[in-house]
């Protein structure tokens, strides 16, 4: 038996293999963990609104204690925001979504809090209301099985891609008609890794700043992630000591895909490594470009990029693309030459998401303008 490492009583938490402490210096430490990465970055003004985006699963369940916990202080370390809790639904099968919904909305009540709740497939409509508070939305099967089929015309990774920026824009949206500027999610250290590691790996390394940072501020509606210096493994202890119960107990399937290796290499690094995942999410921290005055992606908001004179890695993709199926006519015109694999690239999207919507059907054609020309 260690003891603690901040009081010196006996300790019965085990962290990164060597760390001990005893419990309340632990659940002291993760609190302090939440709110000191909001105080520090004095982003908030007092009483503001806060989305707060609820998954129903482990680092969902943990947020939504920690800001009880927070608001509930009566000294200067009070967490001063005033929550709507948000829960988007489709991203399961129909009885799993439902139930874990309604787990939710007790969830939520049982810190006498309220629960609004959308759909994903309204991502495709062009003005969508709040449904009343506690309550199921209606389900508009001819919307659901069109988004399913634009969803279905991609590769995995390239749908995994496509569903967390949806997701972002769905938060964004729903922010705005719930009056709140900022918006809570639960990413918590491993998932940052996982997400650096792949935008990296698909073409969204100049987008880093926005999707591992603290705050993504592409749009006048702010995400902040206060998990961010959270591990998973804290994430588990704090479950446990305070007995809390997921809504979710439900996992996503395991598909072979970019995004599961990825994650599944950053569990095996926490695992064995677990100074890395730190220094991989300080490291990203770093990265990022000067704000400028351009155009904006439709899709995931990002700056688009200028063209340039000088042979880019995309004009030798097209390029060789355009040689190896024996185009007869080639010219050095490199916005011919993105326009021939990369659909609306420097126009209306960014490289990654024009790639992305390449892989589409041409009979989803309709959808896809009907996203683009509805923003």
């Amino acid at each position: 038996m260690f003891n603690c490492k901040k009081c010196d009583n006996p300790g019965n938490i085990i962290l990164r293999k060597k760390d001990s402490y005893c419990t309340e210096c632990f659940k002291t430490n993760i609190n302090h963990k939440f709110r000191a990465c909001i105080g520090k970055n004095k982003i908030l003004a007092k009483n503001e609104n806060v989305l707060i985006c609820l998954s129903g699963g482990q680092c969902s369940t943990v947020l939504l204690d920690l800001i009880k916990n927070g608001i509930s202080l009566d000294n200067h370390k009070k967490l001063w925001i005033t929550p709507v809790f948000f829960h988007l639904m489709g991203m399961r099968k129909e009885n799993d979504d439902e139930l874990i919904a309604n787990a939710l909305i007790k969830q939520c009540n049982h810190y006498d809090f309220n629960l609004y709740i959308g759909h994903i497939s309204e991502y495709l409509l062009k003005n969508n209301n709040v449904q009343e508070i506690n309550t199921l939305p209606q389900e508009n099967n001819t919307l659901i099985n069109k988004f399913n089929d634009l969803l279905s015309s991609m590769s995995v990774s390239s749908r995994n891609d496509f569903l967390s920026k949806v997701h972002r824009e769905m938060y964004v949206h729903f922010a705005k008609l719930l009056q709140c500027k900022y918006i809570f999610s639960g990413e918590t250290l491993g998932t940052l890794a996982s997400n650096l590691l792949t935008n990296l790996t698909i073409g969204r390394g100049s987008q880093v700043q926005y999707d591992v940072g603290f705050c993504d501020n592409r749009n006048e509606v702010r995400i902040i992630r206060p998990m961010k210096d959270i591990s998973q493994e804290e994430i588990d202890q704090y479950i446990k000591i305070n007995q809390l119960s997921p809504a979710s107990c439900i996992s996503n399937n395991q598909e072979n895909c970019l995004q599961t290796i990825i994650k599944n290499f950053v569990t095996d690094l926490q695992e064995n490594y677990q100074a890395t995942i730190s220094t991989v999410c300080k490291t990203a921290d770093k990265i990022g470009v000067g704000m400028k005055q351009c155009n904006k992606c439709k899709v995931c908001e990002s700056d688009i990029g200028e063209n340039s004179n000088k042979l880019s890695a995309l004009e030798a993709t097209n390029y060789s693309s355009s040689v190896s199926v024996g185009q007869q006519q080639l010219t050095s015109d490199s916005e011919n030459f993105a326009h021939a694999m990369f659909p609306y690239i420097n126009q209306s999207l960014c490289y990654t998401c024009s790639k992305m919507f390449s892989e589409m059907d041409d009979s989803n054609d309709v959808n896809l303008k009907h996203i683009l020309l509805n923003k």
